[in-house]
């Protein structure tokens, strides 16, 4: 062998040679393996820093938020107290980051408005759908909709003549310095005082029937809280009111966050569009990690788990600016997604308070099945998707229609869902709704428009101007917000 490769060796010319050894090279190099080191995924996290803020309760009433761990708990709507216990402080929110060189996705200012198609397809669990465009959203308070708005919902003299008597009590109890009280002048106050709960609460009424700086019959009274409240906004975008309960601090910055997306909506006045859009800021840096909001801004060491009611107020805050055609960042309805398929327990028991791991303990609670359906609504459920169509059976068969032992906070949100649902469960709501809200509005006195809080759920707490703008917002539904689903002209 060894003399036959020698001959061969001598007899090939240098050519053949030197191309076997290339390819001998080649060979070996092939089969030589270079690992590579995995690339790994950079992972960010902010973290608030621990700074001093205010949120001791009023003239010596005292507040402790209630375990966290446990979602057995009843979550206060605004403004609700929670029992007189020590207060923990809430800290302020550090300046925001800065962006990055690339900025993360925004929703566009300006957004068409399109009549939305139902899919061919339900989304998956964790999937957002396409959101529906509400940049038109506050057009029906409009002097020319109204009226077109409020017969084609199913509205009529009746609703009206009682919002009309409520605005008129809101008007009157206005308070000298612009603002609105929980706990009187008027009978039935709060225990506890929040000026901006109460006095975002009443602009809401107020310019849900399309009342503004600028026009409409109460514009004097819509001007003075305005003045008033903007000159308490601080650079973080919150309103420096005094001591407001923890518990209820930013339950009122989300509803005063929506009355000023509102009011710049519906003006264009350029003065509002940076205070509108530093409370929006302060709305997004305080979502928390499971992408729901709670009631102080994330904290370091501490769980900062969402919880559904404060984030219903929250979710509704964003869709506003959203409204006003302001920036709001895209990630912030995915996370708001995410938490919300976290939060939900079953197709019969609907939503819970927290994200927890063992649910078979739980009881159903409609204001928040409510309150997450209407955020699924707004960030792109259909009206025939399966998981909504369960969803309002449940709160048909649990929510009670007895204004003897009112919930006008789930009723809120049950009015909200229903109106962009249309159809059926629209006109049997509106049916009982438009009957019972106006025969129960107190109808002469001194109290006369307002509505009694005695049995309410929360009307103890709350109080009777809690009671009067959850109920007139309820009888302003047919043009407060246009409706998701119908084509808007």
């Amino acid at each position: 062998m060894t003399e036959t490769l020698d001959g061969w060796l001598q007899r090939s010319p240098p050519f053949t040679l030197s191309l076997s050894l290339h390819v001998v090279v080649l060979l070996l190099l092939a089969l030589l393996v270079v690992q590579q080191p995995r690339s790994e995924r950079m992972r960010l996290e902010l973290v608030f820093g621990n700074e001093a803020g205010s949120g001791a309760a009023p003239e010596g009433i005292t507040i402790e938020p209630p375990d966290e761990g446990a979602d057995d708990a009843e979550p206060p709507p605004p403004p609700s107290p929670a029992p007189e216990q020590k207060p923990e402080m809430a800290p302020a929110l550090p300046p925001l980051v800065k962006p990055r060189d690339e900025p993360a996705e925004t929703v566009a200012r300006v957004m068409p408005v399109e009549p939305i198609n139902p899919p061919s397809a339900v989304a998956g669990a964790g999937q957002v759908a396409a959101a529906p465009s509400v940049r038109l959203a506050l057009a029906g308070r409009s002097a020319g909709r109204k009226d077109e708005l409020l017969a084609a919902g199913g509205g009529g003299g009746e609703t009206e003549t009682a919002v009309d008597a409520a605005l008129d009590w809101l008007v009157r109890n206005q308070e000298k310095s612009g603002l609105w009280s929980l706990r009187g002048p008027y009978l039935d106050g709060s225990r506890q005082e929040n000026r901006l709960a109460a006095t975002a609460m009443a602009l809401l009424a107020l310019q849900g029937a399309g009342n503004t700086t600028e026009e409409g019959p109460h514009q004097v009274a819509v001007q003075r809280a305005w003045k008033a409240l903007l000159a308490k906004q601080s650079d973080d975008g919150t309103f420096d009111m005094g001591q407001i309960p923890e518990q209820q601090s930013m339950y009122a910055h989300a509803q005063a966050t929506i009355a000023l997306c509102e009011l710049y909506g519906m003006t264009r006045d350029a003065s509002l569009q940076a205070a509108a859009q530093r409370a929006l800021d302060y709305a997004v840096a305080g979502q928390m990690p499971d992408g729901g909001w709670k009631y102080h801004p994330p904290r370091p060491n501490h769980p900062n788990r969402g919880d559904m009611s404060v984030t219903g107020w929250y979710m509704m805050a964003l869709k506003s600016g959203e409204m006003a055609g302001l920036e709001i960042p895209a990630e912030s309805y995915a996370r708001l997604a995410d938490f919300l398929d976290a939060v939900f327990i079953s197709d019969a028991k609907g939503y819970g308070y927290e994200i927890m791991p063992n649910r078979g303990s739980f009881q159903v609670r409609p204001a928040l099945t409510a309150e997450a359906l209407l955020c699924r609504l707004y960030l792109g459920w259909q009206r025939d998707d399966p998981r909504l169509q369960a969803g309002v059976a449940l709160l048909f068969r649990e929510v009670p229609r007895d204004f003897e032992y009112p919930d006008v906070y789930t009723w809120y949100y049950v009015t909200q869902v229903c109106h962009h649902l249309e159809g059926d469960p629209w006109r049997e709501w509106n049916t009982w709704m438009r009957a019972t809200l106006p025969a129960a509005q107190v109808g002469k006195g001194k109290e006369k428009g307002s509505w009694n809080p005695a049995h309410d759920k929360w009307g103890y707490s709350g109080g009777r101007l809690f009671m009067t703008c959850m109920c007139t917002c309820m009888l302003e539904v047919y043009y407060r917000h246009m409706p998701l689903f119908s084509a808007v002209e």
